[in-house]
């Protein structure tokens, strides 16, 4: 039988440096017109009485949402423990009845519409302290019901003990952990990256892939650079200038731009770029760079019909540093155009961040068959 629900505060934690976002705060980032913090109040609201946002700085940037916004009572941004003392000692100062709070993130807006439900009925069939929302065997903490009374202990734990993990906190208590599944959908999912919000934005259409795909393949065209030589040893040089993500329309593969005092440009066109699973991490560094960039690797080859071809554009800096190694090949990096900079991200949401690598082998002679014949497709 499902325990009847006391009086239960909610506690939402919007105190991180968000600087995987590049600062600023993350709770106010819009996905489909609704800020996180919106989503996460909608979520928390039937299920708690009170709401308490515990926010740093100028709390006037979140008058819109009409709710108590408590600075950490700690100062130094001393994570989500500060954060839950923070509420315990709001809580014990303005009301009465309530003796139980349960605390979420801001930036986690699909956790369980059972959540404070099933935490409490876990206090208390168990007879614990603390009750943690789990999946599988990876706790969340910060997604917990807490006792008022262990405001005064947290404090003691916090100020005199400089404590700051969750865990080690809680080791002193008997902790109820309820397990929720985290597929097909985790539910404590959490928006770090601008990757995780194309994330939640698949999630929250539907579109999100129930089989992450393998490759993606998309084509571009690249401009590149004849000069004339500085030197009677070097008669000229190449390099890429530009990569287009839109192609002129029937472009031919190889086309002069413009001829001008010492040198040329030149438009390759149909050069594939193409993702692979397997490159994932290395995506995921380059898409976290101030400039996500492309790199190309140009080769010059007498028995072709050009002067020089595209054998090779890639938006993994491994592949790329690997290619300059060779010693056969002119690479270079140059900044992702956002609509290839969307597609990158969008390859990358739809894999969960946490799955595992598997890296596929890489040679001169597998780059040249995979992009054989003037950086057309093979």
């Amino acid at each position: 039988m499902t325990s009847p629900l006391p009086p239960i505060a909610g506690l939402i934690l919007a105190g991180g440096l968000s600087r995987r976002m590049g600062g600023g705060d993350k709770a106010l980032i819009e996905v489909d017109g609704q800020s996180l913090l919106d989503r996460v109040i909608d979520r928390l609201r039937p299920q708690v009485g009170q709401m308490i946002l515990n926010a740093n700085g100028d709390p006037d940037r979140f008058a819109s949402f009409t709710l108590p916004v408590v600075p950490d009572v700690v100062a130094g941004f001393g994570g989500p423990l500060v954060g839950v003392l923070t509420g315990l000692e709001w809580l014990d100062d303005h009301t009465l009845d309530t003796d139980w709070m349960v605390s979420v993130a801001a930036d986690t807006p699909l956790f369980p519409e059972d959540l404070v439900q099933r935490l409490y009925a876990a206090v208390v069939e168990q007879g614990a302290d603390i009750a943690v929302a789990c999946t599988d065997d990876q706790p969340h903490p910060v997604f917990a019901l807490w006792p008022k009374r262990l405001a005064a202990a947290l404090r003691a734990a916090v100020v005199g003990e400089d404590m700051r993990k969750i865990d080690a906190w809680t080791a002193r208590y008997k902790v109820a952990h309820i397990r929720w599944q985290p597929k097909p959908v985790d539910p404590f999912f959490n928006v770090n990256t601008p990757e995780d919000v194309v994330r939640l934005r698949l999630l929250l259409d539907g579109s999100f892939p129930a089989e992450p795909p393998l490759m993606a393949e998309t084509e571009l065209a690249v401009v590149v650079e004849r000069r004339d030589g500085a030197s009677e040893w070097i008669k000229e040089s190449w390099r890429p200038v530009e990569v287009l993500a839109e192609p002129p329309a029937a472009a031919q593969p190889w086309l002069m731009l413009r001829r001008d005092d010492g040198f040329e440009h030149y438009l390759a066109s149909g050069v594939p770029l193409r993702l692979h699973r397997s490159d994932l991490a290395s995506y995921r560094y380059n898409l976290g760079g101030a400039e996500p960039r492309l790199y190309v690797v140009l080769r010059q080859d007498a028995d072709a019909p050009t002067p020089v071809r595209v054998v090779l554009v890639t938006a993994a800096p491994d592949e790329a540093q690997a290619a300059s190694e060779s010693g056969e090949d002119m690479v270079d990096g140059l900044p992702m155009p956002a609509p290839l900079r969307d597609w990158v991200e969008l390859f990358c949401a739809c894999h969960p961040p946490d799955e595992p690598m598997r890296k596929r082998k890489r040679d001169t002679k597998d780059a040249e068959a995979a992009f054989a014949g003037k950086g057309g497709r093979p």
